[in-house]
């Protein structure tokens, strides 16, 4: 089978259980008439994937291809998630949303009102009444107690928030993660030299059964994969001062972006090879990003900050995030060497002793061969590792985890077949 039919094959069978699942219009009744356009497109792209000479000259071929992929997009993407949109908006503030959105939403209104959100509880706001539940029984949310993201996650929402209540009269925190989605996507297809590879990765990446769920319902993976994609396609390029300041923004993006550090430095390093250069176009306008956009912050309320955005994750807080998941932490629940779910464990101990030398071997092994396909797997390998070892791995990190390998694997044939 050709590259061609494999992308349009993909096509078919992640984007159908999308649309089966979810509303894909916001109007009563069901739209037949969307449904037989999204067939039509899928049918046809199977066609001239599979006899792309009746069709004429190869460019002519992928340009038609990637109408029809933007198209089926639209609809079982684009169209799911305003619909879930416009649907939240017209019956209830919780309905089909994970909490991080309520959350978000009211830590922009308590920035507005001259509020640190990071030091404030978030009772009598949405998130309250959001239902949560730990090991079966229902409890007190402890993202009551803390706003987890780093502040562009924030920060980066206002523009939107301005935007829509202005032209629409409300805002939902997926807006942006849907623009990250479409930014994303666009991406892949410029960075990917053989576009049926591109055409693969765009709908893996948007159309994963591992991932679209969570990013349907708000989950923040897709908005920081989108700035860390943005920095890597400009490391690759060479254009290491744009690069540097998106990596800053995808590491105030989310604490999954933290531990692609190390291996963004070694590929920079080895790029550059002097010491001055690398200071001043790598490390010194990410580290003027980080100073700009969480400086206030720090200087705000220092405890508060560094309480919400790194001793919550671990256990270190009064009200931490419990263990949960399907990683280390549960296994020990369940072998009984954890009592209480919301004490502290040192978990470092674990992650240092299992990730470290799998981060060892994933330097080396891009050191031996600097290309942008180890660089996306030893990352994931790495972040695989010791999110496993810690207190929590959640079912959006393993869906987060399959973009990140995946994008590795597809890198790879991509170099191969330049």
């Amino acid at each position: 089978m050709s590259l061609l039919a494999l992308d349009a094959l993909l096509l078919f069978i992640l984007s159908v259980p999308v649309v089966m699942r979810y509303r894909i219009l916001p109007v009563v009744g069901t739209p037949y008439w969307l449904f037989g356009i999204l067939f039509a497109v899928l049918f046809v792209n199977i066609v001239i994937s599979l006899y792309p000479r009746n069709v004429g000259q190869g460019t002519r071929v992928l340009k038609i291809k990637l109408v029809l992929l933007t198209v089926t997009l639209m609809i079982a993407l684009g169209g799911t998630m305003v619909t879930a949109m416009v649907d939240r908006s017209k019956t209830a503030p919780v309905y089909g949303v994970h909490d991080i959105i309520l959350q978000q939403e009211a830590a922009i209104r308590y920035l507005i009102q001259g509020k640190n959100p990071y030091k404030e509880t978030y009772f009598g706001t949405l998130l309250e009444s959001w239902h949560y539940a730990e090991e079966g029984k229902d409890a007190v949310n402890p993202a009551l107690y803390h706003f987890v993201m780093p502040p562009w996650y924030l920060l980066s929402a206002f523009p939107f928030y301005a935007a829509a209540t202005s032209v629409f009269g409300f805002f939902d925190g997926r807006m942006p993660l849907l623009f990250s989605a479409l930014g994303t996507s666009i991406l892949l297809y410029l960075w990917f030299k053989h576009k049926s590879i591109a055409s693969i990765a765009v709908v893996i990446t948007a159309l994963s059964p591992a991932t679209v769920d969570y990013l349907i319902e708000g989950r923040s993976d897709v908005f920081a994969l989108f700035w860390l994609l943005w920095s890597l396609y400009t490391l690759e390029k060479k254009q290491y001062v744009w690069s540097s300041l998106l990596f800053g923004l995808a590491i105030l993006s989310k604490q999954t972006v933290w531990l692609a550090l190390p291996f963004y430095g070694m590929y920079a390093w080895i790029s550059i090879k002097k010491v001055m250069p690398f200071f001043v176009r790598v490390m010194l306008p990410t580290a003027i990003v980080l100073f700009v956009l969480a400086g206030p912050f720090l200087l705000w309320d220092y405890r508060a900050f560094i309480e919400s955005t790194i001793f919550y994750l671990n256990g270190n807080s009064i009200t931490s995030y419990p263990v949960s998941g399907y990683g280390l932490g549960m296994v020990l629940r369940e072998a009984g060497v954890i009592q209480n779910i919301h004490a502290y464990y040192p978990f470092i101990v674990w992650q240092i002793a299992l990730s470290v030398p799998v981060l060892g071997i994933g330097l080396w092994w891009l050191w031996k061969r600097t290309i942008m396909s180890r660089l996306f797997i030893g990352y994931g390998a790495f972040l695989f590792v010791w999110w496993w070892a810690s207190r929590y791995f959640n079912n959006s990190h393993v869906g987060y985890l399959s973009s990140i390998f995946a994008l590795g694997i597809l890198k790879d044939m991509d170099e191969k077949e330049a």
